[in-house]
């Protein structure tokens, strides 16, 4: 059979779902570290990382064998191949960046899902189908239906678009790019900023009165908390690269004291 997004089946549950990003190691090993903590999908990292389509390709199959639903963040360009490729891989769902108004993200609907929703490109035999052989509706309305859209909002003008994106047919959860976001709101890596905050709210209060899912990233348990109390249910847990420096960098210093060295 071919494998369920277990995020889909969380939220019809009421319940969040949790993962992290996938920037640093694309070794297979650690796709099966995340599923042996517990976690339920990671996001492979193709905007900001030198990653290329056979290295997302090999950690998205690990990830749907290891029991992980598997996302892939594609490059910015968000050219057709550059969504349809990774779903072809395996990938149960697409992080869009900087989604912007209704007729992008209608566009994008059209070239990910299979008819009747859209028109993505036909290829039945590979391991988005874990190579089961089965009625071609059946397989369709299955991957159509599995296949996650996960649009991020990363501008001014995103938000102001947002009731418009929201009611775009296909699409799954709302997002928000925090880093990008402060940038085009005049405040760069200012999070906790009250412009930032305001902003942020706004799109939870949007996406509340629209029905919509919204997740948003958080760096430990404490913010998870506050987040999952406001209605997130879609939240990555740092990277594979925040994990390692946050666990390294204040035992360094101890360990300079315990031998006697400076800095």
């Amino acid at each position: 059979m071919i494998k369920e997004n277990s995020i889909k089946q969380l939220f019809s549950e009421s319940k969040p779902a949790f993962g992290t990003w996938i920037t640093l190691c694309p070794h297979p090993r650690i796709v099966y570290i995340f599923a042996a903590a517990g976690l339920d999908f990671v996001i492979v990292e193709m905007e900001h990382t030198d990653f290329n389509m056979e290295t997302a390709g090999n950690l998205v199959m690990h990830a749907r064998a290891a029991g992980l639903s598997p996302i892939v963040r594609p490059p910015g360009t968000l050219k057709p191949h550059d969504l349809t490729r990774p779903l072809d891989a395996g990938a149960q769902g697409l992080l869009l960046p900087s989604i912007e108004n209704a007729e992008q993200m209608a566009s994008i609907v059209q070239q990910t899902k299979y008819y009747p929703m859209g028109n993505r490109p036909m290829n039945l035999k590979g391991p988005h189908t874990d190579y089961h052989v089965a009625d071609p509706a059946e397989v369709t309305a299955h991957l159509n239906h599995n296949t996650m859209l996960i649009a991020m909002i990363e501008t001014r003008r995103a938000i102001d678009n947002l009731e418009k994106i929201c009611d775009v047919d296909g699409l799954d959860v709302i997002f928000v790019g925090p880093d990008d976001l402060s940038q085009d709101l005049g405040v760069p890596g200012q999070l906790d900023h009250p412009i930032m905050v305001e902003a942020t709210d706004e799109i939870f209060a949007i996406c509340k009165s629209k029905g919509v899912a919204f997740g948003i990233s958080c760096h430990n348990p404490e913010m998870a908390a506050k987040r999952v109390a406001q209605g997130v249910t879609w939240i990555p847990y740092q990277n594979d690269a925040a994990m390692v420096l946050n666990t390294i960098t204040p035992v360094v210093p101890e360990l300079m004291k315990i031998g006697g060295r400076k800095g």
